[in-house]
């Protein structure tokens, strides 16, 4: 069984809409905690920036080549955004210089904080925008954004739901007049407590049991995924959805 508590959020005071574009996204680089104005407590460090242009940090070679494998420049630019960001966000949240912070991953990608030591680390990034939690060690945490936006979101749910969740899930979204931010609400929690294990989707997003009253607002509580019990906390931010998650050991 899950226990949620629900509760609507409004936007961030930080967010705010930019002209001329057809989303809203946060537009100061100085960090938010993504949390905070829900009133949540006892959740990991979580920081949320967005990346506004200037020098990017000096990127290890593993990074660089994944940058330059991006064909998109926008996809390039957000990218070297992103790893600049992060390196700023810990060090924020750690007191460490971020020129000293340093990052590698295990070889499915997940990311591993090897400098400062001592830190189990998940990151995110949506479009200029990146988020990072912290939990010192050992522990199993996962963050998630996604921007809220249409798609085919039925088709999604064969792709991550088992028959008795999906047909839960979608008999649900199907009475909301728009489905989309609770699809995602979903979504984001499924991907943190994915990357909690990390191995990705490798893990199987049918293992993770999202709580049918998340559909319906934001909110904390306790879920079920892997045959463990999980802590979670979602927000919105104007146009985006974040997910946090730490397994209960």
């Amino acid at each position: 069984m899950s226990g949620v508590m629900c509760k609507h959020l409004m936007p961030n005071q930080h967010l705010q809409r930019w002209h001329g574009t057809d989303h809203t996204e946060p537009v100061q680089a100085s960090s938010i905690d993504p949390f905070a104005s829900a009133g949540w407590t006892g959740y990991p460090a979580c920081r949320l920036a967005c990346w506004a242009g200037g020098d990017a940090a000096e990127l290890t070679a593993a990074e660089s080549q994944r940058v330059e494998r991006l064909k998109s420049d926008v996809r390039r630019e957000n990218l070297r955004g992103s790893l600049t960001v992060r390196r700023q966000l810990v060090g924020e949240m750690t007191g460490t210089p971020p020129e000293e912070v340093r990052f590698s991953a295990l070889e499915d990608g997940a990311p591993v904080l090897d400098a400062p030591a001592g830190w189990c680390v998940s990151l995110s990034n949506k479009d200029s925008i990146t988020v990072v939690a912290l939990e010192p060690a050992p522990a199993a945490i996962g963050v998630d954004i996604e921007r809220v936006r249409k798609l085919d979101w039925r088709a999604m749910l064969s792709m991550t739901c088992a028959d008795a969740e999906r047909e839960q899930i979608e008999a649900a979204l199907s009475a909301l007049g728009d489905p989309l931010p609770a699809f995602f609400r979903m979504w984001t929690l499924k991907e943190a407590a994915l990357k909690s294990t990390q191995q990705g989707f490798a893990a199987g997003a049918h293992r993770v049991l999202t709580p049918a009253e998340i559909l319906f607002a934001p909110g904390t509580g306790t879920m079920q995924a892997f045959d463990r019990t999980y802590s979670f906390w979602t927000a919105n931010h104007a146009d985006f959805v974040v997910s946090l998650v730490r397994r209960c050991d």
